[in-house]
């Protein structure tokens, strides 16, 4: 139980390594991170919950409790009752979005975070995206998945995920996301992972975000959409690994990412100078997005 609601998490990995958890998206349940588990596992004690009204995991406060600053206090409940006065963090969409204010509210616990297809602010275009993803405007392979993975608390409970999602789309205010003031005062490592053809968040987002944190590194992946950590798991562990080494278990040398992309297809050596690389959208050359270390 954590503050009296009911929360499903897994463990995986090595028992007695650093603690990491990881964190899924709105709609998903943990079984998202299933291409990260060996990699990730082989190095690291895992933590994967089901976020508050996700898969196996109860929520008592309704939809009106299902936004970033309620999920934030969960995880670090649930880091509470487990006895993790530090870990690493490491989430996709709303479970990389969360950990801005979970980085806020719990400095201390947070020894580093990774966002995966993250935004600090929700534009009135990518409002307008996501409010289509509704019970009804689904396409039957998309519900019949949110359908399967959210059972656990009642046949129509799929539902009400949705509607709790389309909310946050439509009635969301920025109160929900720290203002930008209070993300330059965050001072954990934080790693920005990010799909160049996102569709809900353009690179302009995480390029906002990373000179907004005081201490950030970006990295773009090339031909890539929302959900980095499926659609590009072997570059995504080797960028995930390396960071992870580097700023949190203090191994300096991290990891060799030169073979990370053998096709070229992106450059991954943040041990010499950064590359650039610029891309085409709609016949619109993409300013130059640089993929970056940066400590200060």
């Amino acid at each position: 139980m954590v503050d009296g609601m009911r929360m499903y998490y897994a463990e995986h990995g090595t028992p007695d390594g650093p603690p990491l958890v990881l964190l899924h998206g709105f709609t998903g349940t943990g079984d998202f991170w299933s291409q990260q588990l060996a990699a990730f596992g082989a190095h690291y004690r895992l933590l994967v919950p089901d976020l508050r009204g996700h898969g196996r995991t109860d929520n008592p406060g309704g939809a009106a409790a299902m936004n970033h600053r309620q999920f934030a206090h969960d995880i670090i409940a649930l880091c509470s009752v487990l006895g993790l006065e530090r870990a690493a963090f490491c989430g996709e969409s709303t479970g990389a979005m969360l950990q801005l204010s979970l980085a806020l509210y719990a400095p201390d616990l947070a020894a580093a975070c990774i966002l995966a297809g993250a935004t600090y602010y929700f534009s009135d275009e990518s409002r307008a995206i996501q409010r289509q993803v509704t019970p009804d405007t689904m396409d039957e392979v998309g519900r019949a998945y949110v359908q399967k993975i959210h059972t656990a608390l009642g046949p129509d409970h799929w539902r009400s995920v949705l509607e709790a999602f389309h909310a946050l789309h439509t009635h969301a205010h920025t109160e929900d996301f720290p203002e930008e003031e209070e993300l330059r005062g965050i001072g954990v490592p934080v790693l920005i992972i990010h799909g160049d053809r996102d569709e809900f968040f353009p690179v302009e987002v995480p390029a906002g975000l990373y000179r907004l944190l005081p201490d950030a590194e970006l990295c773009l992946l090339p031909n890539t959409g929302h959900l980095p950590p499926q659609e590009r798991p072997d570059w995504f562990n080797a960028i995930a690994l390396d960071f992870l080494a580097r700023r949190y278990v203090g191994n300096a040398a991290g990891l060799s990412l030169n073979q990370v992309a053998s096709n070229g297809a992106i450059f991954m050596d943040w041990h010499a100078a950064p590359e650039t690389y610029s891309r085409t959208l709609s016949g619109e050359a993409v300013a130059p997005c640089r993929c970056s270390r940066r400590s200060r």
